[in-house]
């Protein structure tokens, strides 16, 4: 070939070289054209919800590392989605299963949507619960508005239930839903709770037994009138023996009485008078205002009223009410001041026979307050030892002293010697009688024993109280401290009032018995003045009786005295008793006594209470100037 055909044979090389270039490019170009509309095919996929599509584009150029990472990233999109479906799923179940009602609330008012328990709290499906708005299911005016200027915080409201309603809590929390204000309104059906709160304040202001108001509402009730400048009137009523019943027919039939005299004193108070329990067999009616002017009035109908017997299952009972009268017409006063008033004066109704209506006045509270006075005092002198036993002597048949009954007397720093009429009462009422009961006896127990060491023979008699026997082991307490004291247990009588064996039981009745047992005498006091004396003296082991001093003091002039007084040593003769005649004053009336075989004397007659110390004094006196006669 000729050298100058070269440089066309080069050209021509260049020239298919570029064609073949170009070409390639061309091929290339539209190959990755194709590689890359098969990229965004899978994105088009994958955002159409096709969780399963991968890019299948290999390679270790540009395009088959972009379809790597589209692949990764579909990979960790359906991750996070699948994680949001979860979550999402659970939160649905959760809104589902949650005892509190959840509503959500579109910007006009409308309901979105409801939870299951929404829909058990309304009554309504969840379906029609979104065919309403929140105006439709709130009653009350602006109820919806309400809530909305009041965010986050709960509410109560009367809510629609079919035809009814309901109470029910409710608060409502802003949120934003795909750009959306919407309200989250939670309620809650408190019928319950309320019901609950209603039952707790009956029971803190009304009496379960009776239906009527209790202390606390009448003291609040009473405030209110006296803070409010009403004239104000308390009837404090008490119903007369009533633990009788209860002791007797049991506690069942005394609360159905309780329940009888409500409802008739409910009849009896006039409209607008509050009628309230205080406890027990207590009730007060207070009438305020005008009303207060018809206090003596409502008191007498209240007593007549009482007349007539309460009808109990098969029973006929009688009670009668004691009423005290407390009122007040103007300046400061408290609700506790006035109640006190009115009890002081129930306690005069008492004093003054019962089935009565007494008022109130100041000289009440001036003995109340001396009667607080004297407990103090009382409580006191037995820390301090201040009582001391004066000794009353009993004359047998020959003029001899042989037994003297102890009286308490109180060496009082503020009072003098104080005689036990004075304070026995007090002691009574206080309970402060079972200390004072254990004090007497060891006393005694010691004067017996020192007399017995010096030569004589005397006896001492001691009174029990009847509160005594309800101690739950009086012999026991008794018995040991005969133990400690070690006198001369048949030298000691104890006197026990027929007041106590009224109620008696079978714990008395044991006590009686295992006294008896240990050498002590035991004798029935204030004999013939009770219910069941001959029956006393038949089932319980006294040794002797002792007539009362109502029965002595019509002698030997009044035949009823004489008869009785006849009928009693002629039974105790036939049952081999001792008797004791108390309140002889004169020599008629021992006399007569001893003509009719009364065993033993005492009254002021032979002698006055005295202390231990006079009683020897008397004695040794005696024994001179028997000397001396004779």
């Amino acid at each position: 070939m000729p050298l100058l055909q070269l440089p066309g044979l080069f050209a021509l090389l260049a020239f298919l070289a570029l064609a073949f270039g170009i070409f390639l490019g061309l091929r290339h170009r539209q190959r990755s054209k194709r590689r890359l509309s098969s990229l965004a095919a899978v994105a088009d996929a994958f955002a159409a919800g096709n969780n399963l599509v991968r890019a299948e584009i290999g390679g270790g150029d540009a395009i088959g590392q972009l379809a790597q990472h589209l692949n990764h990233m579909i990979g960790q999109l359906e991750d996070e989605r699948r994680a949001l479906r979860d979550s999402e799923q659970q939160l649905r179940s959760l809104i589902n299963a949650a005892p509190v009602g959840m509503l959500v609330i579109d910007p006009q008012g409308r309901i979105d949507s409801a939870n299951p328990a929404a829909a058990q709290i309304f009554d309504c499906p969840s379906h029609q619960l979104c065919t309403q708005s929140a105006d439709d299911l709130l009653l009350g005016q602006d109820a919806w508005a309400r809530l909305l200027a009041q965010p986050n915080c709960n509410l109560e409201f009367a809510a629609r239930r079919g035809t009814g309603s309901f109470p029910l809590e409710a608060s409502c929390t802003p949120f934003l839903r795909s750009g959306q204000a919407l309200q989250l309104l939670l309620v809650r059906d408190i019928g319950d709770r309320k019901a609950a709160e209603n039952r707790l304040h009956y029971l803190a202001h009304f009496d379960p037994l009776t239906g009527i108001a209790n202390r606390t509402h009448l003291l609040a009730r009473l405030e209110l009138g006296l803070q409010c400048g009403e004239a104000q009137s308390l009837l404090f009523i008490d119903l007369d023996h009533f633990k009788r019943i209860n002791d007797t027919l049991g506690h069942e039939i005394g609360d159905q009485l309780l329940r009888g005299v409500a409802e008739r004193l409910r009849k009896c108070v006039p409209p607008g008078a509050l009628l309230a329990r205080l406890g027990g067999d207590e009730f007060i009616v207070l009438l305020s205002a005008e009303l207060a002017g018809q206090a003596d009035a409502v008191a007498e109908q209240l007593l007549q009223a009482f007349r007539q017997p309460f009808h109990v299952r098969q029973y006929e009972l009688f009670t009668t009410p004691s009423i005290g009268i407390a009122q007040h017409a103007h300046g400061p006063a408290s609700a506790s001041q006035l109640l006190k008033a009115a009890d002081l004066a129930l306690y005069q109704a008492k004093n003054r026979g019962r089935n009565r209506l007494a008022h109130f006045d100041h000289r009440l509270a001036d003995d109340a307050e001396q009667r607080r006075q004297l407990e103090a005092e009382l409580r006191s002198a037995l820390a301090r030892d201040e009582f001391e036993l004066y000794y009353q002597p009993q004359i047998d048949r020959d003029g001899r002293q042989r037994t003297f009954e102890a009286l308490l007397r109180w060496h009082s720093p503020r009072r003098g010697l104080v005689g036990s009429a004075e304070f026995m009462p007090v002691l009574e009422e206080t309970g402060l009688i079972l200390e004072a009961t254990r004090w007497v006896f060891r006393q005694a127990c010691r004067q017996q024993r020192q007399w017995q060491a010096e030569g004589r023979d005397w006896g001492i008699a001691i009174n029990l109280s009847p509160l005594d026997f309800r101690q739950s082991d009086l012999a026991g307490t008794l018995l040991a401290i005969l133990a400690e004291e070690q006198p001369q247990a048949r030298r000691l009588e104890l006197e026990i009032t027929e007041s106590t064996l009224l109620d008696a039981d079978q714990q008395v009745l044991d006590t009686l018995h295992a006294l008896k047992q240990a050498g002590l005498t035991l004798f029935l006091d204030d004999f013939g003045t009770g219910y069941a004396s001959l029956t006393y003296l038949q089932f319980f082991p006294f040794d002797g009786v002792k007539i009362d001093r109502q029965f002595v003091t019509g002698l030997p002039d009044c035949r009823e005295s004489v008869a009785l007084v006849r009928g009693i040593l002629v039974i105790a003769e036939q049952l081999d008793m001792q008797v004791v005649a108390e309140g002889v004053e004169n020599q008629r009336q021992a006399d007569f006594l001893r003509r009719n075989g009364c065993h033993r004397l005492q009254g002021f007659l032979f002698g006055r209470p005295q202390s231990a110390a006079a009683c020897i004094r008397n004695s040794e006196a005696s024994c001179s100037a028997s000397h001396v006669n004779a």
